[in-house]
């Protein structure tokens, strides 16, 4: 009884309506959606406006239009495009070529314009002749149905034409590309030749100096041996027997007062010791030539051996710096190869005629810092120095200066003099 009760208050308070009732009101409906065109006199310009309903940009209350633009970049691009939509759509039946739509939407045949905005033409002009292809097949006049044939190939004719333009932006692209490699290929070559040079110039200065210490080294050893020679003492002659026997006699003869016995003794020694003397000191000349040619032989082998150290060290910067020549030969070649694959694969891409392309279109996040397409840019960007996170290089102001050279318009002025303050 109380659930019984409660349904009859419910029923009570919302009463609803009779079958009558919702007929009246379905009419009413019916009657405002026929009566809305009237309702609303800029349909045909609304039927043209292809930014929200035609081109899928999704429309947002105004209150998110401002946010989206600043973040989303999705809305009513019409506002934010160079090119004027407005008051062309009674010209399109004239446009025959891609040429007359540039000029027709106030652009010269030559102006470069991005995919979505060339998209845009595209549609605009596809809808305005496929709406007037239906009026005239739709006319029931014979003649008309000639005028629709030609419209239908001319719209062809412009398909055609807006999708080479994204082919032929395709091979622009391309060729800049291309041209940066070049570019990079040939600062590349002469980079390693100006390196290759500086190389052998770093290698001829490191050999004189070690020569030049070598000769040093040998001039320093060659003083010291004739100082050794110089301040070493003489060794004592050694005589013979006979010699020490006579002088032992003359002694004696000299202290027994016998003069002229030790005067012929002294003649006989005369006669014996020269001969011995001028042996020792040939012999003490053998000597000091036998240090001379050892010290002569020893740096003999030293040059040997430094001829032989600067052939390994020449041959072994040679190897290094064919090996680092041949890696970027490899370098550069494999880039290359990756780039021609990467843009073959481009060209053979179809066109796309439409806003939000698929997903064979779409870039991927990093595609401009990692993409094959864009290595012609990069080799240029690491010859000439820039960094991971600068937008432009900028080559330093001391770059260009070679340091080797003194500066225009300066005076040197001497230490030495009195006149210079440090």
């Amino acid at each position: 009884a109380s659930s019984l009760s409660a349904f009859c208050a419910r029923a009570a308070a919302h009463p609803q309506p009779s079958r009558r009732t919702r007929s009246t009101e379905a009419a009413a409906r019916t009657m405002a959606m026929q009566a809305a065109p009237a309702a609303r006199p800029e349909t045909a310009e609304a039927k043209d406006d292809l930014d929200d309903d035609r081109l899928g940009a999704t429309v947002f209350h105004d209150d998110f239009v401002e946010l989206a633009a600043k973040t989303y970049h999705t809305l009513h691009e019409k506002h934010t495009s160079n090119i004027n939509f407005e008051d062309t759509s009674s010209d399109m039946g004239d446009v025959r070529t891609v040429e007359d739509a540039f000029v027709l939407f106030g652009l010269s045949p030559d102006d470069r314009t991005s995919r979505r905005e060339q998209v845009k033409m595209w549609k605009h002009i596809e809808s305005a002749m496929r709406k007037e292809i239906r009026e005239l097949t739709g006319s029931g006049r014979v003649e008309c149905y000639d005028r629709a044939k030609a419209l239908n190939a001319a719209l062809e004719t412009i398909r055609a034409g807006f999708a080479g333009l994204q082919t032929t932006e395709i091979e622009r692209t391309q060729d800049a590309e291309r041209g940066r490699f070049e570019t990079a290929r040939r600062k590349l070559g002469r980079r390693n030749h100006d390196e290759e040079r500086g190389r052998l110039r770093h290698q001829s200065e490191e050999f004189r100096s070690l020569q030049n210490d070598l000769v040093s080294t040998q001039v320093i050893e060659r003083e010291n041996l004739e100082h050794e020679i110089l301040i070493a003492a003489a060794p004592p002659c050694r005589h013979s027997k006979r010699v020490l026997e006579l002088r032992r006699a003359e002694s004696g003869l000299s202290r027994l007062h016998r003069y002229d016995e030790a005067k012929n003794v002294r003649r006989m020694l005369d006669k014996i010791e020269g001969p011995e003397i001028k042996a020792h000191e040939r012999l003490q000349q053998m000597r000091t030539d036998a240090l001379h040619e050892k010290l002569k032989n020893d740096q003999l082998s030293q040059g040997k051996r430094m001829h032989e150290r600067l052939g390994e060290l020449k041959w072994a910067s040679q190897r290094r710096a064919q090996r680092f020549a041949d890696k970027e030969r490899q370098r550069v070649k494999n880039l290359d190869v990756d780039m021609s694959q990467a843009n073959a694969l481009d060209r053979y891409r179809k066109p796309e005629l439409v806003i939000h392309p698929s997903a064979l279109l779409q870039k991927r996040p990093g595609h401009e810092a990692t993409s094959s397409t864009r290595n012609g840019r990069k080799l240029l960007d690491s010859i000439l120095g820039k960094k991971k996170d600068e937008a432009v290089y900028v080559s330093p102001l001391c770059s260009d200066h070679v340091f080797e050279r003194p500066l225009s318009g300066t005076h040197h002025y001497d230490v030495t003099s009195s006149h210079y303050i440090p």
